[in-house]
């Protein structure tokens, strides 16, 4: 019993030292950074003085920025960690969730299309946890990569939108920016981020299916 014990202490210590390493305190300030933006873009929904848009997307500019940057500096400088790779992902995770609920909110996605973004998550997270259990390999896919960078350029292209759209621009641009507001576009852009979403869960299946079918055969 005390091995155990031990060993979680261990585990404790390293995750304290690994918290104040630069990549991760930049993780933790994007989570907070995404709980600031989620309120104030609903406020300013409520209060369209409030801050008005340029300021919103200049937030989202600044996480978008640290979640470049930190994997930058956790490779340059050897600071990986397995906090970091916790963390880093789960930040992204954050963002995402509360800007597509944010969005649910003030009745630009209906539920049905971000639901399953999120049913998705919690399918992968399981396989995660039984893929640690099990001692068998499960890595972040390039698909699933790429499904990370569709999502928070969508969230990006959306908050951009009214930005655009408070400048002086062409009428020609302004009304094609009109239409995508006031017609279905924005639902229909992220129905097929939706479904590579869900695809991106399958994958992970399949390679977790594989991956289990090996350790069963040594």
């Amino acid at each position: 019993m005390d091995v155990p014990c031990t060993d979680i202490n261990r585990k404790m210590r390293q995750m304290n030292k690994d918290i104040f390493k630069l990549p991760n305190i930049l993780s933790l300030l994007r989570i907070i950074m995404a709980l600031v933006l989620y309120m104030l873009y609903l406020k300013d929904f409520q209060q369209p003085d409030f801050m008005g848009p340029l300021p919103l997307f200049l937030i989202y500019v600044a996480i978008a920025f640290t979640d470049f940057i930190d994997g930058i500096i956790a490779r340059k400088y050897n600071l990986i960690t397995e906090l970091g790779k916790e963390l880093d992902p789960m930040a992204d995770k954050v963002l995402v969730f509360l800007m597509l609920f944010a969005f649910f909110r003030i009745g630009l996605l209906p539920w049905w299309v971000i639901l399953p973004v999120f049913a998705r998550d919690i399918f992968v997270n399981q396989l995660r946890k039984r893929s640690k259990q099990y001692e068998i390999s499960f890595k972040t896919s390039k698909v699933a990569k790429a499904k990370t960078a569709l999502q928070m350029l969508f969230i990006g292209f959306v908050l951009a939108i009214p930005v655009l759209m408070s400048w002086d621009l062409p009428m020609g641009l302004y009304e094609l920016l009109d239409k995508m507001v006031n017609s279905n576009t924005i639902l229909i852009i992220m129905c097929i981020i939706m479904l590579f979403t869900v695809y991106t869960g399958l994958d992970y299946y399949v390679g977790y299916r594989k991956e289990m079918n090996k350790s069963t055969d040594k």
